[in-house]
């Protein structure tokens, strides 16, 4: 497997919750399976945008969802280069759907984060900006509070 290089602030940071989340009992799931459901989540927080706490709870479920696939990769010695290509492109499709309903600035930032996922495979350098987690934050602070 071609091993796709990140940030030396992620490697850094992820040395350490990795430590410790790895130490948790994860199911031996297919972690291509936990990215698609983590796209049937983001189409369920479209549908709930009507009642904010659902829909933040829905969101931070995607994220999380997003989290569990590699870490259930990484435990169970599942990493591949498809499970990366699936996992990368399950994120930019769960952007898509996020963001169609917030069209500035999200989805422009949005068609941004795919131009810079296109670099990522040619380079082998995964480069993103990570969009659904500071949206996270503005939902929460916009809508809930």
């Amino acid at each position: 497997m071609a091993e796709h290089g990140k940030l030396c602030f992620v490697k850094k940071m992820r040395k350490v919750t990795d430590h410790v989340f790895l130490k948790m009992p994860l199911p031996r799931v297919n972690p291509n399976m936990v990215s698609g459901l983590s796209l049937v989540t983001s189409v369920f927080f479209l549908l709930t945008l009507n009642s904010a706490i659902l829909a933040f709870s829905f969101l931070l479920l995607t994220l999380l969802l997003d989290w569990f696939d590699g870490l259930i990769a990484k435990k169970h010695n599942l990493c591949s280069e498809e499970g990366y290509m699936v996992d990368i492109t399950a994120d930019r499709l769960s952007e898509g759907i996020i963001f169609s309903a917030f069209l500035f600035p999200w989805f422009h930032l949005f068609a941004l984060n795919t131009v810079l996922t296109m670099l990522s495979f040619s380079r082998k350098k995964h480069v993103i900006i990570p969009l659904r987690h500071i949206f996270l934050v503005f939902f929460l602070l916009t809508v809930i509070f």
